[in-house]
């Protein structure tokens, strides 16, 4: 529990607790500070792995985190072809490297917290396949596809009937955004083929569309029993089914994620933000917001603008983006503030309290790079993930 005396100290000239700027930077601008923070975080972690992020309250840079470092490769790989810098490419080798380094000899993925003998956990293994199916996409280096494929072989002996994965999950809760390890299972169906990857994706859509309620908001969609889902959560299961969608060419599951899309669009704040969590029937919407709910809709409402012309997507995009560019503090002394993004504005909002997540920066970069292409740059979504 943080003493409520220590806030104000903690907080002094940091982004987070002040009055926004009325204008956001350049996106490039933008994209180059959230690259520098990766890289620091990545330095921080001794180049194994990225750091999960730097503690404001502690003022430290935490272990490197192997699901997030692997959907941070196809970013960086994005990002080096839009910004024609070789050493991003470099990075995210690196970064697959480190990740043949700690998969199980099942492929599997353990949590960033493991202990000895700690089991591996589903999502974290199927965030992971983002990446090694992207180096080799840029490689061809037959290691990262076929640790992809001892990965996919894994998440696909775990399925339960249902279509859900019942074990090997984070906090032992079953979850609806497992959608974006079915995802990750379709991107290595289309690099290597593999009926069970699509069965195995098809299940897994099929039962997360049955947590969703009549107006867009999931069930099972928290991290913990009977709390509300973040933003976070909502908008992976949202953009889980909606990649899936595109890959399978099947309507039902686009229409999923649209509508959870268009329900948080009707509920965007005049400032472009999103409430940090919301309930059944989105109740009880969080004061505070969770930055990486936000530039992940404006990825998935740019998706959408792509698919259905609608300037109103293309507005919701930018103004969710433009929101947490205003959030983004360029001028800090400390490189674990500098350029990043923290869990939540205000910054000891809810989410990853007081806290630079290294997913908030690639979310933030994967927003900024989605307007690239939208603007005629289409190496910036090459890959995915």
């Amino acid at each position: 529990m943080i003493d409520p005396l220590l806030i104000p100290k903690i907080l002094t000239g940091l982004r987070g607790s002040q009055a926004l700027p009325t204008s956001p930077v350049d996106d490039r601008d933008a994209l180059k500070a959230a690259l520098a923070w990766i890289d620091a975080a990545w330095q921080a972690a001794r180049q194994r792995g990225v750091s999960k992020g730097y503690d404001l309250l502690r003022g430290n840079w935490a272990p490197p985190y192997p699901e997030t470092t692997g959907y941070t490769i196809p970013t960086l790989l994005n990002a080096a072809a839009l910004l024609q810098r070789p050493t991003l490419q470099r990075m995210a080798l690196a970064l697959a490297d480190f990740l043949l380094d700690s998969a199980t000899p099942d492929g599997a993925v353990v949590h960033w917290q493991a202990g000895q003998g700690s089991e591996p956990v589903i999502f974290d293994t199927g965030q992971v396949l983002f990446g090694w199916v992207a180096a080799h996409r840029f490689s061809k280096d037959q290691r990262y596809l076929d640790a992809a494929a001892r990965a996919g072989r894994w998440l696909v002996q775990q399925q339960s009937e249902s279509g859900s994965w019942q074990k090997f999950q984070h906090l032992g809760v079953e979850k609806v955004i497992d959608t974006r390890v079915a995802w990750a299972l379709l991107e290595l169906d289309a690099l290597q083929p593999d009926e069970r990857l699509r069965v195995a994706a098809r299940k897994n859509l099929d039962w997360a569309c049955s947590m969703q309620q009549s107006d867009g908001w999931f069930e099972r969609c928290s991290f913990w029993e009977g709390r509300d889902p973040y933003t976070h959560t909502l908008a992976y299961t949202a953009e889980g089914l909606y990649e899936c969608g595109t890959l399978l060419g099947e309507p039902r599951y686009k229409q999923a994620g649209q509508l959870a899309a268009e329900s948080m669009l009707q509920r965007q704040r005049l400032d472009g933000s999103l409430a940090g969590t919301y309930g059944p029937d989105w109740s009880r919407p969080a004061s505070w917001s969770c930055l990486t709910g936000n530039v992940q809709m404006s990825r998935l409402w740019l998706l959408l603008h792509r698919d259905t012309g609608e300037e109103r997507f293309k507005i919701a995009a930018r103004r969710a983006l433009d929101f947490v560019k205003r959030c983004q503090d360029l001028t800090a002394s400390s490189l674990g503030v500098r350029g990043g993004i923290s869990g939540s504005f205000p910054v000891y909002g809810g989410y990853e309290r007081l806290k630079y997540p290294n997913w908030a920066a690639k979310f933030f970069a994967d927003a900024i790079l989605a307007f690239s292409a939208l603007e005629g740059q289409p190496s910036a979504q090459q890959y995915h993930g």
